[in-house]
Order: structure tokens, then sequence, then C-alpha cells
């Protein structure tokens, strides 16, 4: 993961794996000796050479790293490059590739832009469910990869690996059907972008005023994209129903039971598991084995029985 101070002067990392010799991927490389400031290491009109990569391996050189400004360069090179490239290990380019989608999907919401953020999520969601689909990515692969904070990219990319892990298991459809998966996840709480930054982010506990505020969440988000003929219809079920729960105690509409769609309950194990797993302002991580048995407690009652058994059954493979 990039340091922070990097990450505040405008850079974002680069696997050197994903680089390619004699392949322009348009933007300027840097390179950073001895934990000190970037230095310019090649031009983007300069391709890398086999020599260049050699010597970046000896050197222990795993990461280069580009502009924020050029992310969308690098973004369409990995489309374009690699992550069809079976050469690179799966994980590398799911980190790769959620990495520099983070810039393009923040800015997106940010801007009030929710086409360019439907139009992200389907590009991500369809690359990774790629990469688990045909590479059959366990969890225990991806798992210490994925970053375990509660910001918003990081909670949603996190939700949509786990969502596509989940649904293969369960055999739940073909790549394309998981690639709806991975963008309907990507989404589920493209409603939270409504709601003030200083509730979300506050280091206390939200009061009981600003929970509501937060729990109006499902349904702007489903409002937002209902409309959409880009998005189907159990997409947008898990933007809607994610916190519904199968007694009926959850929100926004009290849902219970087969008024749940499939894909909805999907998304509320891996949500509430990356939830709790994830640290926040005002606690530390729930350690994943202790989230494992609230999720098996609550089976059947809260969250849907079958896939609490799947999902925990994949955590507990975890070192």
């Amino acid at each position: 993961m990039i340091s922070a101070s990097l990450q505040s002067q405008g850079y974002l990392p680069v696997a050197t794996a994903t680089l390619f010799p004699a392949t322009e991927i348009n933007c300027d490389l840097f390179v950073q000796h001895n934990n000190h400031n970037l230095e310019l290491y090649r031009h983007g009109s300069y391709p890398l050479t086999k020599e260049d990569l050699r010597r970046l391996a000896m050197a222990g050189v795993d990461h280069l790293y580009i502009r924020y400004a050029d992310a969308e360069f690098y973004r369409k090179y990995l489309c374009e490059q690699v992550l069809n490239e079976t050469t690179i290990p799966a994980p590398a380019r799911m980190s790769a590739l959620r990495e520099v989608t983070r810039v393009a999907f923040q800015e997106a919401l940010e801007g009030n832009d929710p086409n360019r953020a439907v139009e992200i999520a389907t590009d991500l969601g369809r690359g990774m469910a790629t990469m688990i689909a045909d590479q059959a990515v366990k969890l225990e692969e991806v798992y210490d990869l994925l970053e375990h904070d509660y910001y918003t990219f990081t909670h949603v990319c996190n939700v949509s690996t786990y969502c596509v892990i989940l649904a293969r298991e369960l055999g739940l459809g073909d790549k394309g059907v998981l690639s709806q998966v991975a963008t309907g996840a990507l989404l589920h709480d493209i409603g939270k972008r409504h709601v003030p930054k200083d509730v979300l982010n506050k280091k206390d506990k939200p009061t009981d005023e600003e929970w509501q505020i937060i729990r109006n969440h499902p349904g702007s988000g489903y409002q937002e994209l209902c409309h959409r003929a880009d998005l189907i219809w159990p997409q947008l079920m898990m933007v809607y129903q994610h916190h519904e729960r199968l007694d009926g105690s959850g929100y926004p509409c009290r849902a219970a039971d087969g008024d749940i769609h499939q894909w909805a309950r999907l998304c509320a194990v891996v949500d509430v598991f990356d939830a709790l797993t994830c640290s926040r302002p005002y606690r530390e991580p729930v350690p994943a084995r202790e989230v494992c048995n609230y999720l098996k407690d609550n089976a059947g009652k809260w969250f849907d029985a079958e896939m609490v058994t799947c999902w925990t059954a994949q955590v507990e493979r975890l070192r």
C-alpha cells in the first residue's frame, strides 16, 4: 500500500509485475530510493526494456509510481494489456486495478457524477469477476492484499471481491453473472455520498440522529440508480436491501425472508463481515473468527444460513 506521504503528494503505486517491456503506458514513471523522495525513472514516451525490468527486480524494486493525474492512462493500460495476462498472478492484477480505480471512482462520487461511477464500477466489476472466475482465486490469496479500513472505496471494493468469491462458491452463475454481482456490490453504498462527511468519518459513535441519516443511504442509492437501463434488478436490490434482515428487523423497509433478493442476501453477509473486520475511527477491528461466530449465531434469523455456512468456511481457511 502506498505510504500516506506519497499519497498526499499525489502519487500512486504501479507494481512492476504489471509492466511489460516495449509497451507504452503514456505516463511518467517515478522510483523511490531508500524511502526518500521520488525521482523520475522513465518518461512516458519511452517504454521500459527487458533490461530495465531485470535491474529493478535485482534491486528489489517491486513498485514504481505515477502521478494521480495520470491514473486514467494506467487504468486503460491495465484493462487493455494486463487483466487477461495469465503470467501475472491474479491477486497482483486485482491489487493494481483496485488501486488505480480508486482515484477515478472517488472523483466520480465527489464530482456528483453517478454516470461515471457506474461506468467505472462496471469496468472494475468485469475485470475482478474475470480474474476470480478464470483463475479460481481463493479468499486466502487476496485477503491480505485487501486494505482493512472503512473508507468508502476500500469497503465497497472489499465487499465486491468477497461477493464474487462467495457467489462463485455457491454456483450462482457464469462469468457474466459474476461481473454483474461485482458491479452491484461496488455500487451498494453509493447512497452514502449523500451522507455528510463529518457524519461518516467522525471519531465517535454516531448519535441516534446521525444513525438515521446513515440509514437513509440504501433508499437514496436506489432512487438514484433505479431508472438506469444499464443496471439490472438484482443489482438494484443489492443497493436497496443489503441492510434488510430475514426476520424483518433491518432497513429501510423491514423486508423479510422471501422478499429479500438472493443477491442482497449475499451482499448482506459479506458487508457485515467487512464492516466488522475493518478498523473504524471509534473501534478496533473484530477478529475474523469472532465475526464468523457472530454470523453463525444469527444465520437463519438475520442472514441466509446457506450463505453464512459457505462464507465462514472460506474465512476459516485463512491463516
